[in-house]
């Protein structure tokens, strides 16, 4: 993974908070968790948008989706540091638990009927 985007996407986060804080927002851990993940929720639903406009025949450009994907994804990296969460890490514990009920969902369906 590359370090330098998560250095700027942090670097622009903290001048985001201060620039809100300076205002009275933001002011707490609390509001902070909560405003990322309302960015996130607002990032998906335009790229939900963005989909949907592409499933009824408009064209949507792939660079749109991307940057909507980016957007989710640096959101997602702020929520997992301020919380303290290595996210690669939690993706790879998670996988793990997807495979071992996939591998289940798997021998069931391929056992015969009894």
């Amino acid at each position: 993974m590359n370090a330098e985007w998560h250095k700027a996407a942090e670097q622009i986060h903290h001048r985001f908070l201060k620039l809100a804080q300076s205002k009275g927002n933001l002011t707490s851990d609390s509001e902070i968790l909560s405003f990322l993940a309302l960015a996130i929720c607002g990032e998906a639903g335009e790229l939900a948008n963005l989909v949907k406009k592409r499933w009824r025949g408009d064209n949507v450009e792939v660079d749109m989706i991307r940057d909507e994907l980016a957007d989710i994804r640096i959101y997602l990296e702020h929520i997992a540091h301020q919380l303290g969460i290595d996210l690669d890490q939690a993706c790879e514990v998670k996988l793990t638990k997807v495979v071992t009920r996939l591998d289940e969902k798997e021998r069931k369906a391929a056992a015969p009927d009894s």
